[in-house]
């Protein structure tokens, strides 16, 4: 009686994750805009903006 060799059959993620992609790239843009309004504004209005916009989610 021969037996059957088993193959290992684990299932892989994916290589391509659009959804990890989209995010990374949406924190990457947040980050470019405020590393852009701290240049061109200073460091005293961004922040006094990022104080009121926190505010306004609360």
């Amino acid at each position: 009686m021969s037996v059957a060799p088993q193959t290992d059959t684990q299932d892989t993620a994916p290589a391509y994750r659009p959804g990890l992609w989209l995010l990374a790239g949406g924190f990457g843009l947040l980050l470019a805009a405020g590393l852009l309004l701290w240049w061109r504004e200073g460091d005293r209005l961004f922040t006094d903006g990022l104080i009121a916009a926190l505010l306004a989610c609360f």
